[in-house]
């Protein structure tokens, strides 16, 4: 049996020491699955070569030529939905270099996405060149949803937004 001594009476308590542990991107599954399938190194390349938290200069002119965009999101169940919105090169607008804006035209009348983004305001874009770069671009962030007088007032010199 092992005897437990007294702390003394100045000493400071027992300091625990837990290492800083820095958040990669992605999710734990996708973490999980690149450990048990030895991608993790790859996963790692990706991650520092080509994650941004921003649109850099080249990802902004490639976003100004898109003609089309893929749209994911999901309600707040999690069932997905996958888009696509398609307009002449500019209709896919860069507001700032962490913020895109697309008009959503009449459509089906379904709102799907904007049904899910009023329950669960996570988004995926996806922009593919297939001519000329032969490449894509995944955007991925939070969505507001915002009237044409809304977005006219808050990004004044951005044009208006068309009707749906």
């Amino acid at each position: 049996m092992r005897r437990l001594r007294p702390r003394r009476r100045n000493s400071p308590p027992p300091t625990r020491i837990c290492p800083r542990v820095e958040r990669r991107p992605g999710s734990d599954g996708e973490h999980r699955l690149q450990d048990a399938y030895g991608t993790r190194e790859r996963a790692e390349r990706f991650y520092n070569d080509q994650f941004r938290d921003r649109l850099l200069p080249r990802m902004v002119e490639f976003v100004r030529r898109m003609e089309m965009v893929f749209i994911a999101t999901a309600d707040a169940s999690g069932d997905c939905d996958a888009s696509l919105r398609a307009g002449s090169p500019g209709f896919l607008r860069v507001l700032d270099d962490r913020t895109l804006a697309y008009p959503e035209y009449r459509g089906n009348g379904v709102l799907a996405s904007l049904g899910n983004l009023s329950e669960n305001p996570h988004i995926g874009l996806l922009m593919i060149d297939v001519v000329e770069d032969l490449i894509g671009l995944h955007v991925n962030g939070r969505a507001h949803v915002l009237d044409n007088d809304t977005f006219a007032t808050r990004y004044p010199g951005h044009g208006e937004q068309a009707e749906g």
